[in-house]
């Protein structure tokens, strides 16, 4: 299990733990493998505990009461999510569902509950309130941008976002219109519209293969 306590360091929030401190984290959970597309956990469903993505790609949504999908984060290796079930032991606050072929770690609200009071360094605690407030900011920033944007505001955001400041082209495999209309709360056609715009204004470029950043400082 070092070599997966070792990957469990690579998580920002535990860096500075120590390897004897990581093996004791890792042996209070389990490593689970899932197949792309496959869920792992549905939202409002019994704690499902707390994982970290070893390897894949996890999407972390929500579905309104017409069905329509809001895609909260895209979770990519080494990173933890669903953390708050394990500290408050309440249903899952969103469902998760396997991008890629995933290799997890996973732990119970009760194994970590058991785990804080055998083990109880302050370091760990600490290490969760850093990852709590890094998700709030995250969520203030998308009730702001779904609150304060314009559609064209938010597909540009996005679009920035996932170029790195337009350094790098964007996938359309990886990322097709569904997920990019599900990550900021619109339908399919109003991406598809907004990226012609986008394009014939000469900010973009678009193929069927990727989205280009012509115009990032615009």
């Amino acid at each position: 299990m070092e070599k997966y306590a070792k990957l469990l360091g690579n998580v920002w929030h535990f860096r500075h733990l120590s390897l004897k401190d990581l093996l004791t984290i890792v042996n209070s959970g389990q490593l689970k493998r899932y197949r792309a597309d496959a869920v792992i956990f549905q939202e409002s469903n019994p704690s499902a505990g707390m994982f970290v993505l070893f390897r894949g790609k996890v999407h972390l949504y929500r579905l309104s009461p017409s069905g329509q999908v809001q895609i909260l984060s895209m979770i990519e290796p080494v990173t933890m999510f669903n953390e708050v079930t394990a500290i408050d032991g309440g249903p899952n606050p969103y469902a998760a569902v396997a991008t890629k072929d995933c290799l997890t770690w996973n732990i119970s609200a009760e194994s970590f509950e058991s785990l804080v009071q055998r083990y109880p360094d302050p370091v760990i605690g600490l290490a969760m309130l850093r990852v709590l407030a890094e998700r709030t900011r995250g969520l203030i920033d998308l009730c702001e941008d779904l609150s304060f944007r314009s559609v064209i505001a938010r597909v540009a955001k996005m679009i920035l976002d996932l170029s790195d400041g337009g350094k790098q082209p964007i996938d359309r495999h990886e990322h097709p219109i569904r997920i990019l209309s599900a990550s900021i709360a619109t339908v399919p056609e109003t991406i598809s519209r907004t990226l012609r715009y986008l394009s014939d204004r000469g900010l973009i470029e678009c193929t069927r293969r990727r989205i280009t950043v012509t115009k990032p400082e615009e």
